[in-house]
């Protein structure tokens, strides 16, 4: 997770932390965990200031893994959920394909996982050791984008953006209703 701010760069980095349980388990301390950095967030006066969350959606090309990734994708949805009104479109991350996240640092959807932290620090100078903060750190700049359309952007970026149009598990026409059970 990268939190950033285009007035104030870059704001906080996390990485679920210890030795992770399997199954459910795993599921719930990552869920607790997010939940945690949110209240961090809260604390630090910023989860006001949050506008838009992307998230890397699921790689269909996956060999391996995949119901694990679903999982995952799942309990981070439902953490991010848990922090805003449903009504929120903040509540619904914007799923950005693997290919996309790439094509938006690199110009080229085909980059290596192992090239976006090199590509984060020629683009936007930020240097990260690790490729799943870089990537984080990509997204967060996605849902810059996607929110609110800076100048500035490559024409592949904006290519990008526009994909990424309605890319979300928001719906707008959602209202809250009262449901009775029974007599």
């Amino acid at each position: 997770m990268v939190v950033w701010s285009p007035t104030r760069g870059l704001i906080a980095t996390w990485k679920p932390k210890g030795t992770m349980p399997k199954g459910v388990l795993r599921l719930s301390r990552l869920m607790e965990q997010i939940g945690q950095e949110f209240l961090k967030l809260a604390r630090d006066d910023l989860q006001g200031c949050i506008k838009m969350i992307a998230m890397e959606a699921y790689s269909m090309a996956e060999k391996y893994g995949q119901h694990a990734s679903g999982e995952v994708g799942a309990a981070i949805k439902l953490a991010v959920l848990s922090q805003f009104d449903p009504q929120d479109r903040r509540a619904y991350p914007v799923l950005v394909a693997p290919q996309q996240l790439k094509k938006f640092v690199a110009g080229n959807g085909n980059a290596r996982k192992d090239m976006i932290p090199k590509e984060v620090l020629k683009r936007w100078s930020v240097d990260f050791d690790d490729p799943n903060l870089a990537e984080a750190y990509v997204l967060a700049r996605i849902a810059h984008a996607v929110d609110v359309d800076p100048e500035g952007l490559t024409q592949f970026q904006r290519d990008v953006v526009l994909a990424l149009d309605g890319r979300t598990e928001f719906d707008p026409s959602y209202t809250r209703r009262l449901v009775r059970v029974g007599r």
